[in-house]
């Protein structure tokens, strides 16, 4: 990366080795010494406080382009040189606004700390530079060496205008406490941001939940929207570049490990300290309006071997309430701390839904390990008590909403999730911690009670060699103690290492004790260094609380007689500055007028670049009741022959249930020989009786527990496909065992984006309201990247064993069997009536049912049941539909009666999908010619180079002079000053027996033959009418 300034006009250019970002402010202001020389317009250098305000100041103009279209003959390379000041380029951090002036930053220094996985890096800053970019007062700074900058002289003062303003920020991100990411947004977990050969370079700090963890995002907001215009591939190479690095603070580092028979493997531990909250970030104190809390912090476990990837995440936060601490005036008193609680429960209670809501619906389940003191006469006592009894409203609360969905608001329904939230206490005292500290052994009175959770969040597993996820962490822990450090950090490290051997275990993999010992010197690590981090940036206000009575007497004393106290306020208030939450500091507004204009034409010009084609899916489910069959007999069910399948499917999509025999126990669900024998059959099905000998390969495919997905997709389509990501989630037994829930996979074929899902729901007939739960937590809880949900997509496919029953008498089901009376049958259909009513299923379709009940049948037989249950045919297995516009339309649905080894009959349905597809050359081509036809009007993009002025393209269409409000005499309107009054021509003529015609019809557009304007003698003739004329 380079750095390229051109003096006047002041431009700064930042270029890779084939993408360049052109950085101009409109109005930049030079030395008044310099003045005789320059010939764009002067702001004078004494701004004040006043003018960094003003509208046109925060304006910036910022285009990203290939470097070859760039003239760069005149401007000045100032990128530092690494073998003189052994600094380099390593980052943008984006644009930061301080008192009026706008600064570029760049991480120049960086150390390599962590590898969490193959090809990817972090590296922990070690120094950055600034660079003003509307004006070049402060350029004698860039060179200044780095002891100078250490030196408080260097500080901005209120009341000098000669200090370098960045000087406080450069200190406090030099300390050793941020860390980025070339590779990845550090910001993000391994389960999101996907394994080491997916694309790289994918920001996600755009993502509500990830931006709290992003330092810097009060310079990067405004890029992140400019990045968003991008063209996807545009877009990859801006985050591939470093134009837009992510910056966290807390911990991070990797270790080599060794694994069984000598195998080596990368340890990791990553820790990110959250900056979202209003107010002070750390402390003890409570919550704001939203549900922040101070001392949040997210900690994440990667292991990286040839063969799997490993990923563990556990956060950790203050008591989600408005509390804070009260010293007593009594300074030497043993209680001297007094728990406040600074508003009501009720009003907390809000934000408490709102904390819990979040992680919620960004990890699905939560455990609560609350590890605060249980003595109620403590305030540490009083807290966890209030804490208690907020969780308990809190499920009450949730328990009410769900028995009675229909009193709930739109906004309650909107908070509502369905995920489960559980709470354990753990008083640990510190003795205990300190007894046992942080060895191999985990100790099992922590252990036993989360176990049972451990196995149902499960953990991330990806086979590396085969590019599949064999689990995904469904749920999270959430530990507090009274500050969130030493305890909630040593609770953290047992729940990552008991997950881990859980999770190697389930994987038939030995944990060595190298592994474990590494991995606890991480965790001991990251207790000392958060600790460090979190008690030097305390607010002062809730450092002086925090103090002990020893501390604080030594303190007070220091302070007095020998005044050599440190100001704390330096480092409050540069971390203030570097979050943007100064009273000055206004956010940087970014134009980019090329990519705009693009875009807005390409909308205008999609028809001809886009078109809608029709795609052909297969789709099926079966509960094959642990069996695999044989594929002879599976033709009829892939290419059925009473329906004549004449074209070749271009997907084809296969659920099922019981595909394997469950066991309980197990966190990691890795595929069975079923899965992989069911996977080989289908595809030879499919490839060998191809109406076309089209090829087929295996697109997708997952499994968890007893349910399964398997999609297909024709070869000659694979370039159509992009963005595959799966989702899970369990229902079955507290979700421990895997045998209820449901998978669903997420893809883009061109530009429309299809979902299709496969579930098997509680059984019995009269689990209803337990299967509409079912639902309700699946639709809620399958969420992909950046939070898409099933509602997001523009088709849908849900299908699998929803077991919902039939509402009549045995007998009475099977005498309308037999009569083939289905319609009849199908009005005491349990699902019918729940998508009906607009419960379960709302807004989905389904086709006509014409086939008989697919369950349950004795093995083997075209028998219903006839075991000493005699459960009721029912129709248990269904394909249902969702789509935007009605793209899909289910053309087939029908079930195969001669595959009769399972006591489940299978269910196909084959779709057609009307889908947007985009010719990405011919729209490379006009965006070409869009490109061309709009420099030829401005000129080439160096226009941005050497204009010297260039405010027309930062300007908003809101920003426009408005013309003054109407008055008697003008409206605001009419134009060129015309009078209010309205002017008639044949009125303005002066006749004064002119009058309105009363017959002139008062709708304007009806047809009439009437004048508008009459005689006043006419008037008579009207009044009298036809009677008084005959009469007379």
């Amino acid at each position: 990366m380079r750095l390229y300034l051109n003096d006047n006009p002041r431009t700064f250019v930042v270029t890779d080795s084939s993408y360049a970002l052109i950085i101009r402010h409109p109005s930049p202001e030079y030395k008044a010494t310099d003045l005789s020389h320059r010939h764009v317009p002067h702001i004078h250098h004494d701004r004040g406080k006043a003018s960094a305000g003003s509208t046109a100041n925060n304006k910036v103009l910022v285009e990203f382009l290939q470097s070859e279209a760039l003239d760069l003959s005149k401007f000045s390379d100032i990128t530092p040189r690494k073998s003189r000041l052994n600094k380099q380029l390593h980052g943008f951090l984006g644009l930061l606004n301080v008192k009026g002036y706008i600064h570029l930053g760049f991480v120049t220094k960086a150390t390599k700390v962590a590898s969490p996985q193959l090809n990817e890096s972090v590296h922990m800053i070690d120094d950055v530079a600034f660079y003003c970019l509307n004006s070049d007062r402060f350029d004698s700074w860039i060179s200044t060496n780095d002891e100078d900058l250490q030196n408080d002289n260097v500080e901005e003062s209120e009341g000098s205008l000669n200090g370098y303003p960045g000087a406080s920020v450069r200190r406090l991100l030099s300390l050793g406490h941020f860390y980025f990411s070339k590779e990845f947004d550090i910001s993000c977990t391994l389960q999101e941001r996907g394994y080491a050969d997916a694309p790289r370079h994918t920001t996600t700090s755009d993502d509500p939940y990830f931006r709290k963890f992003a330092w810097n995002n009060y310079m990067v907001s405004d890029l992140m929207e400019m990045r968003d215009v991008l063209n996807p591939f545009e877009r990859l190479k801006f985050d591939s570049t470093g134009f837009l690095t992510v910056v966290t603070r807390g911990y991070a580092k990797t270790v080599n490990v060794t694994l069984e028979e000598g195998g080596d493997a990368l340890l990791t531990l990553i820790s990110k300290q959250a900056c979202k909250k209003v107010g002070a970030l750390f402390g003890d104190l409570g919550c704001d309006d939203e549900g922040e809390v101070s001392n949040y912090a997210e900690s994440e476990v990667i292991i990286y071997s040839e063969k799997y990837s490993f990923s563990y995440v556990v956060v950790r936060g203050n008591v989600p309430s408005f509390w804070e601490l009260e010293k007593s005036s009594l300074m030497l008193s043993r209680n001297n701390k007094k728990l406040k609680l600074t508003r009501s429960f009720e009003a907390s209670s809000h934000a408490f839904l709102r904390h819990f809501d979040t992680l919620s619906k960004h990890f699905g389940d939560v455990h609560i390990v609350d590890c605060l003191s249980q003595d109620k006469k403590s305030y540490k006592g009083e807290l966890s008590d209030n804490f208690k009894k907020h969780y308990e409203e809190y499920v009450k609360y949730k328990e009410s909403l769900i028995t009675d969905m229909e009193d709930a608001s739109e906004t309650n329904k909107v908070l509502l999730h369905i995920s489960k939230v559980s709470y354990t206490s753990l008083p640990l005292s510190l003795s205990f911690i300190r007894k046992v500290g942080y060895s191999t052994v985990n100790p099992k009175d922590v252990v036993n009670p989360l176990s049972l959770s451990m196995i149902d969040f499960g953990a991330l597993f990806f086979d590396v060699k085969k590019k599949t996820y064999i689990g995904k962490q469904l749920g999270v822990f959430r530990v507090n103690s009274f500050d969130c450090l030493a305890k909630a950090n040593f609770v953290s490290k047992v729940i990552s290492q008991e997950v881990l051997n859980l999770a190697f275990r389930d994987m038939g993999v030995s944990v060595t004790h190298d592994l474990l010992q590494q991995h606890a010197k991480l965790w001991a690590e990251n207790d000392e260094v958060l600790k460090r981090i979190t008690l030097a940036y305390m607010s002062s206000k809730a450092k002086a609380k925090s103090l002990s009575t020893k501390n604080m007497i030594k303190e007070q004393l220091t302070k007095r007689y020998l005044n050599v106290m440190r100001d704390p306020k330096a480092r409050e208030l540069a971390m203030l500055k570097l979050l943007g939450r100064l009273q000055d500091q206004d956010g940087v507004v970014v134009f980019n007028p090329l990519h705009q204009y693009v875009n807005l034409q390409l909308k205008q010009r999609a028809e001809e670049f886009s078109s809608r084609e029709n795609i052909k899916i297969f789709s099926a489910t079966f509960n094959v009741n642990g069996t695999v069959y044989e594929e002879d007999d599976l033709k009829e069910l892939i290419y059925p022959s009473k329906h004549d399948v004449e074209k070749d499917y271009d997907f084809a999509f296969i659920g099922f249930q019981e595909i394997i025999e469950l066991t309980p126990g197990k966190m990691i669900s890795v595929k069975s020989d079923n899965f992989n024998n069911w996977e080989r059959i289908l595809k030879k099905v499919l490839c060998e009786n191809s109406p076309s000998n089209e090829n087929y390969v295996s697109l997708w495919g997952w499994q968890m527990g007893g349910i399964a997905i398997l999609l297909f997709i024709k070869e000659s389509q694979l370039g159509y496909v992009s963005n595959i990501e799966g989702s899970i989630k369990k229902t079955g037994l507290g979700g421990m065992s895997a045998n209820k829930g449901g998978i669903a996979v997420s893809f883009n074929y061109s530009n429309s984006l299809i979902c299709l899902i496969c579930s098997h729901l509680a059984a019995g007939h009269s689990n209803v309201e337990e299967r509409h739960q079912n639902y309700k937590t699946i639709s809620k809880g399958i969420v992909f990247f950046k939070h898409k949900k099933m509602r997001d997509h523009d088709a849908v496919i849900w299908l699998g064993d929803f077991n919902f029953r039939i509402n009549l008498p045995i007998d009475e089901v099977k005498h309308l069997i037999e009569a083939r009376d289905f319609q009849k049958l199908f009005e005491f259909d349990q699902l019918n009536k729940q998508m009906a009513n607009g419960e379960t299923f709302p807004f989905f379709d389904e086709k006509e049912i014409t086939f008989p009940p697919t369950y349950k049948f004795d093995n083997n037989t075209k028998i219903y049941d006839t075991s000493e249950k005699q459960r009721v045919p029912a129709w248990t297995d269904r394909i249902l539909s969702l789509s935007k516009n009605k793209i899909l339309k289910q053309d087939v649905y029908d079930c195969q009666e001669d595959i009769i080894f399972s006591d489940h009959r299978p269910v196909y349905s084959i779709f057609t999908a009307s889908v947007e597809v985009v010719d990405e050359k011919a729209k490379r081509e006009i965006s070409h010619e869009i490109y061309e036809s709009y420099t030829e009007v401005v000129g080439d993009i160096n226009f941005l180079l050497t204009a010297s002025d260039v405010t027309k393209y930062v300007t908003d269409v809101w920003e426009k002079p408005m013309p003054p409000p109407s008055s008697d005499k003008a409206k605001w309107w009419l134009k060129s000053g015309a009078p209010a009054k309205v002017s008639i021509e044949k009125l303005d003529s002066g006749d004064p027996d002119l009058i309105f015609n009363p017959r002139y019809p008062i709708n304007p557009f009806e047809e009439t033959t009437e004048p508008l304007l009459i005689h006043r003698e006419s008037l008579w003739d009207i009044v009298k009418g036809p009677e008084q004329e005959v009469t007379k």
